[in-house]
This record gives structure tokens, sequence and C-alpha cells, in this order.
């Protein structure tokens, strides 16, 4: 099928990137380097961002994009999650590496890990979601670690990042079956803290979801232009706002239920999070992996 041709597209574009970001994966590397780079290269190999570069350290789980201001730099020790998304015509490829910086992978990044190379050993048509969930915690917790249970893998669509179906990452008793020619991104989270994410009050990332009427002209501008340049998929706050005047409007755009914020989700006791990532295609008798 073409679609599919187009995921595959974008997963050649992704593991390219991948594989040169972690680079730059060292002790001093700003956040806001690695961002950058990122993204930049997704363009210049002709594919398009299919959400804003998450790059979420230690206890941080997802959601975290370094907003325009941000002089966060990698420290030795500390857990990076990097989460890469692109497209090709909205055929989206999602994959995440996990890395200790300057420090050899240990037990909580083989954890998350081996989970998702059980995961995709079992995938097929006819396999449940909750068969899926139950490899990926029973592995986990061989390593000492749990799961995040409130984080899940996902259907990917055209345009769509969270398609249905979700994939968990513990065994929830799911019944629903995959199908040949599905695509899916599993990703299990390990942590050694209580397994469960929470809501940070920061927000690097947001979706538009409708226009609203709104008093403030400088809003209104706002709006529309996000409306026009990112009417599906989500984008950073550095994208659009460079100052202290532009990120108050985005708040306004919130309130007024125009963007969708992803809120910074971390783990719920502090402990650190690891994270796994590949996108698959489900094949007559297995799958295909395409990041």
């Amino acid at each position: 099928m073409e679609h599919l041709e187009k995921n595959r597209q974008a997963g050649e574009i992704l593991r390219q990137v991948r594989e040169e970001s972690k680079q730059l994966i060292k002790e001093g590397t700003l956040l806001l380097e690695i961002a950058q780079y990122i993204e930049d290269k997704i363009i210049e190999y002709g594919a398009q961002i299919a959400f804003p570069v998450n790059i979420s350290l230690n206890e941080v789980a997802a959601h975290y994009s370094p907003p325009a201001t941000d002089e966060t730099m990698l420290e030795k020790g500390d857990y990076i999650k990097v989460d890469i998304g692109c497209h090709i015509d909205g055929y989206i490829a999602d994959s995440a590496y996990t890395i200790k910086v300057d420090e050899a992978d240990d037990n909580l990044i083989k954890a998350s890990q081996e989970a998702l190379n059980a995961a995709l050993a079992i995938i097929k048509p006819g396999v449940t979601t909750g068969e899926i969930g139950k490899i990926i915690e029973a592995t986990i917790n061989a390593h000492g670690c749990v799961p995040i249970e409130n984080l899940t893998g996902h259907g990917l669509d055209q345009y769509a990042i969270h398609a249905p179906p979700s994939i968990p990452n513990i065994d929830d008793g799911s019944k629903i079956q995959l199908a040949e020619g599905d695509t899916i991104a599993i990703e299990p989270f390990a942590t050694t803290g209580v397994g469960r994410v929470v809501d940070d009050e920061r927000v690097y990332i947001f979706n538009f979801l409708s226009q609203r009427p709104l008093r403030l002209n400088s809003a209104k501008k706002l709006m529309y232009h996000i409306q026009n340049t990112y009417p599906e998929l989500p984008f950073a706050e550095r994208w659009v706002a460079k100052d202290k005047k532009a990120e108050f409007m985005l708040r306004i755009l919130i309130k007024n239920g125009v963007l969708f914020p992803y809120h910074i989700l971390k783990e719920k006791t502090g402990a650190p999070v690891t994270q796994a990532e590949h996108s698959v295609i489900i094949t007559e008798d297995g799958c295909e992996i395409f990041t």
C-alpha cells in the first residue's frame, strides 16, 4: 500500500537522524542544541516534523521540548530520553532512545530496551494489546524495575500521532487484536519509582483545537498564525514564542480553548525513567520495524 511506503520513507529518515543525534549526547551539550539539530536534520533529509522533539531528563518521562531560552546542559549520569517523530505527507515514524550521559547502559536502560525487544518478538496479527502489555511488564519487572502504567504505546494514522489502539505497558487484560497492515508504536517506559507519571505545571508543547472569539488582537494574530501553520500536529513553544509576551498569549489561547496543552510528565516519586520505542507495520506473520 502506498501509505505504508511513506511510513517506511519517514522511518529511513528518522533512523538516520536518530543515530546522528547520539553524537551530541555528552556532558555540557545544551538541550536546545540537540532539539535544533534533530529538527533541522529532519527537514534537511526531506521529511517534516511530526511533533517537537521530546528531550526528557531523569524523572521527566515525556513532553519536555526546550523553550527558546532554555540553558539546560547535560550532566554526567543524566538519563536522557530523546523521542523523535517525522512524517511524509502525514504518515508518521516515531522512535525513542535513552542514554545515560557519559556512562554505560545500566539495568534501568536495559529494562525498557529489552521490554521493547520482547514485545516486538511476539507481535503478529491476532495478538492482543493486553498480551503485549503483559510481556512488557514481565520483562521490566525481571530487571527489578516497574513499568509506567499510565503511559502507553499507540497506533499511527495519517496526521494522527496517538491513534487507536493504545498499547499498554502493563497487563491490563485488553482484548483488542492487532491486524495485518496496522501501524503502531511500541514504547515501554521503566522506572525505579512507583510507576505513575503526574502533570508538571510547565507546558512547552501544544496542539491547535479550534478558533475561539478573542478580545486581544495580539492573541487573535497568534491564533491565526498557529491555525495556518500547525493546524493538525503538535508544535513547540519555541517555534512561535520568542519573548514573554508571546508566552503569555499562548496561556490565553489555552484558557480560551484554542490550544491543548501537553503538560510535562514526571514520575510521581521523582525516580528516573527510561524509554525505548520503535514503530512497526503488522505483517502477515509478524511485524516490520520501520524506525
